[in-house]
C-alpha cells in the first residue's frame, strides 16, 4: 500500500441556512470532491458539530449536524438540523430543523443531538435516536427515537425512550454519535443496533441497544461497565462477516494517543459482548470520536474484507484526518502511515456512508483554524485510498470461476507453451502479481501450488510463487536455485519453518510441471508427476496477515525474477492426489475440484 497518501482537493463552500446558497461543484467525474455543508455562524448559529450520515433505502444521503446557537459548547441551546441530497452529494438541499426545544415548547432552550440514524433497509424508514438535556444544564440526559416515512423530508415528533434504554440512577447518557446498523445476517437479521455510553457512581459504561420491530420499540443490549480506568464512549458499530459486531469506541480515560481507540465484540446480534472493550495500540489518534464503515465483505461477492475507519491521525491534537482500514475484520488496522490523509486542517468528529456510485461519501468536522469551524463532505473511490494489492494494469484471465486474474507486471510476452500459449519472463522485471482475495489465503489447511517452467538462462535464484510474507514471517514459496542446482520449495508458521528441495535444478531449457503440496503434516515437491522430497510441516496457518501479496516470478520484495517461461499457474486449497496432478501435467485437465486460481497464460 502506498505510504500516507495525502487527497488534496478544493473545498466547495455551500450555504447551511433555509434559503440554499449557489451550488459550486467540481465536474462530475472528478475523482474527490470536497463540499461545505454546514459553516460556523451561517443561518444565526454560532457553531456545527457533530455531523452523522446515512444513505437511505432509495438512494438519498442526510447529512445530519447540531446547530449550536451562540458557540460551540455541548450545553445550551442546540438545534439538531439536516440536509439531503438525491445525486451522490454533488448538490444538496437547504438545511431544516429536525429536532428543537422541548417536547412541549419547540422554542424552548434545549440541547438536542448526538445524531444515531439508521436506515431500515428492509421498510425504507429512517431511523433517528438522540439525547436531549435541559441546555442550561448537562444533566439529564435523556433518549429519543424518531422516524422518517418518506425519504428523509420530514421526520416525526420526536419521542421519550428513557424508560426503555436509559436508567434514572444513571448520570450522562449519549446516543451515537455516527450513523447506526441493520444486521444483515443471521439469527438477528434485520435487527436495529446503535451504540450509547452513560456513566453511573464515576464509572463509564459502553452499551449497545437494539430493535427488533423496526424502531418501534428498543431494548438494553450489551454492557461494559468500567471501573479499571478503561471509559467507552462514542461508540461506531459495523456488522463483521461471521455475524458478529464489531464495536469501534473512544476510550475517554486514554493518556495518549497509542491507547485512545478500543472495541468490543458481540456475538449475539448486540445483547451481550462477548469480548469486553480492550485498548487497540496500534490505531493512534487523539481522543475523540472516530467513525467506522464497511466497505467489502466476501460473503457478498467481494475478494476481499475491507472496514474503513475515519478520525484524526495526530496523536495529541485533533488534525489530519485520516482513512485507515482493516482487511481481517478488525484484528488490524493500517498505521497512520499506510492511511490516506483527507485533510490536513484542524479536523474532528466524522462518519461515512458508501453511495450508490461506490464511492465513500464522508462527512467531517474541519477547519483551517479549529476543527469546529465547518463541517465537510468528501466523496472518494477506493482507488483514492489504495487497493490493498496495487490492482491495475493488464491482466491474464483465472478461468477458476473466482475471477482471480493476474496482473502482468514488467511487460511479459506470449510465447508458445506446454499447452497452447505462455509467459515468457525477462528475469529482470516481469512477474505476475496475484489479486488480494480471501479465496487465496490458504490458511492452515492443505493446498497445492503447481506450474510448468522452462528456463535455464541465468543461475540465479527465481522464484515461481512466492505468497504471504518474507523472511520470517508466515508463507510459502516455490523457487529454482539453478546455483544449488535445487528447486526448493518452502513454508513457515507462526516462525516454524519447514523446506524441501530437489536435487537437480531442471534448467535444461525444457518444460517441467512442479508442484509444492501441504498434506496432513507433511510438505513435499513434486516435479513431473514424481515426488522428489518431502518432510515434516508445521501446523498453523502460512496466510495470518491481512492484505497479503502473492506473485508469480520474483519475490514480494521484487527480488528473484524468473527469467524464463511459465505455463498453467494453478492452486488448489487441498491436496490433490497424484492420479490428479498427473491428470492435469499429462491432459491439461480442468476438472480437478477446489482449484481458487487457474492461470493458462494465454
Amino acid at each position: 500500500m502506498p505510504r500516507f497518501r495525502r487527497l488534496f482537493v478544493p473545498l466547495l463552500l455551500l450555504g447551511a441556512g433555509l434559503v440554499a446558497a449557489p451550488q459550486q461543484t467540481q465536474p462530475a467525474d472528478a475523482a474527490v470532491t470536497q463540499t461545505v455543508l454546514f459553516d460556523k455562524g451561517f443561518a444565526g448559529y454560532g457553531c456545527y458539530r457533530i455531523p452523522a450520515i446515512v444513505r437511505t433505502k432509495l438512494g438519498t444521503l442526510l447529512a445530519f449536524a447540531e446547530a449550536r446557537r451562540t458557540w460551540c459548547g455541548d450545553s445550551q441551546e442546540i438545534d439538531l438540523v439536516v440536509r439531503r441530497s438525491e445525486d451522490d452529494g454533488r448538490t444538496w438541499s437547504p438545511q431544516q430543523i429536525v429536532l428543537s426545544g422541548t417536547d412541549a415548547d419547540p422554542e424552548a432552550v434545549a440541547t438536542r443531538g448526538n445524531p444515531a440514524p439508521i436506515v431500515d433497509l428492509e421498510t425504507g424508514r429512517i431511523v433517528l435516536l438522540t439525547t436531549m438535556d435541559p441546555g442550561t444544564t448537562s444533566r439529564p440526559r435523556t433518549p429519543y427515537v424518531q422516524f422518517s416515512d418518506d425519504d428523509g423530508k420530514t421526520f416525526s415528533t420526536a419521542r421519550n425512550i428513557g424508560d426503555q434504554i436509559d436508567d434514572p440512577t444513571w448520570g450522562w447518557y449519549a446516543t451515537g454519535p455516527v450513523h447506526g446498523i441493520q444486521l444483515t445476517r443471521g439469527a438477528p437479521k434485520g435487527r436495529l443496533v446503535a451504540g450509547t455510553n452513560y456513566d453511573v457512581g464515576g464509572r463509564g459504561a459502553g452499551q449497545l441497544v437494539y430493535s427488533d420491530d423496526h424502531g418501534e420499540t428498543w431494548h438494553k443490549g450489551a454492557t461494559d461497565l468500567r471501573s479499571d480506568g478503561m471509559v467507552p464512549q462514542e461508540i461506531s458499530v459495523v456488522e463483521k462477516v461471521d455475524g458478529g459486531i464489531y464495536a469501534g469506541a473512544r476510550n475517554n480515560s486514554a493518556g495518549t494517543g497509542n491507547d485512545s481507540r478500543a472495541y468490543a465484540i458481540s456475538n449475539d446480534g448486540g445483547e451481550t459482548y462477548a469480548t469486553n472493550y480492550t485498548t487497540i495500540p496500534g490505531l493512534t489518534t487523539p481522543i475523540v470520536q472516530g467513525s467506522l464503515l464497511r466497505l467489502r465483505a466476501t460473503d457478498q461477492g467481494a475478494k476481499y474484507n475491507r472496514i474503513l475507519f475515519a478520525s484524526p491521525a495526530d496523536p495529541e491534537r485533533r488534525r489530519y484526518l485520516t482513512i485507515r482500514s482493516s482487511f481481517d475484520e478488525g484484528k488490524t488496522w493500517q498505521s497512520v502511515a499506510d492511511g490516506t490523509r483527507i485533510t490536513s486542517d484542524w479536523s474532528g468528529y466524522s462518519d461515512m456512508t458508501v453511495l450508490d456510485t461506490g464511492e465513500i461519501g464522508l462527512l467531517y468536522e474541519g477547519g483551517t483554524v479549529d476543527a469546529r469551524d465547518q463541517i465537510r463532505f468528501a466523496r472518494f473511490t477506493e482507488t483514492d485510498i489504495g487497493h490493498p494489492d496495487g490492482a491495475a494494469g493488464p491482466t491474464t484471465p483465472d478461468v477458476s470461476g473466482l475471477g482471480n486474474n493476474g496482473i502482468l507486471r514488467g511487460g511479459t510476452t506470449a510465447v508458445t507453451g506446454k499447452f497452447g500459449q505462455a509467459r515468457d519472463l525477462d528475469g529482470v522485471d516481469d512477474a505476475i502479481q496475484l489479486p488480494f482475495a480471501e479465496s487465496l489465503a490458504v490458511g492452515a489447511g492443505d493446498f497445492t501450488a503447481m506450474a510448468w517452467i522452462k528456463y535455464g538462462a541465468s543461475t540465479a535464484n527465481q522464484a515461481i510463487f512466492w505468497a504471504y510474507g518474507i523472511n520470517e514471517f508466515s508463507q510459502f514459496w516455490l523457487r529454482a536455485e539453478p546455483g544449488s542446482s535445487r528447486i526448493r520449495g518452502l513454508i513457515t508458521t507462526n516462525g516454524n519453518t519447514a523446506a524441501v528441495a530437489t536435487t537437480k535444478a531442471y534448467n535444461d531449457n525444457a518444460w517441467h510441471h512442479v508442484a509444492l503440496q501441504r498434506k496432513a503434516g507433511t510438505l513435499s515437491i513434486w516435479v513431473d508427476g514424481v515426488q522428489a522430497a518431502t518432510t515434516a510441516a508445521p501446523a498453523g496457518s502460512v496466510s495470518p496477515g491481512r492484505p497479503f501479496k502473492m506473485y508469480v516470478g520474483q519475490r514480494l520484495d521484487g527480488a528473484h525474477h524468473f527469467d524464463g517461461s511459465l505455463d498453467e499457474v494453478r492452486i488448489y486449497r487441498r491436496a490433490i492426489t497424484p492420479a490428479e496432478l498427473n491428470s492435469i501435467r499429462t491432459a491439461n485437465s480442468t476438472t480437478v475440484p477446489n482449484v481458487v486460481l487457474d492461470l493458462p497464460l494465454g
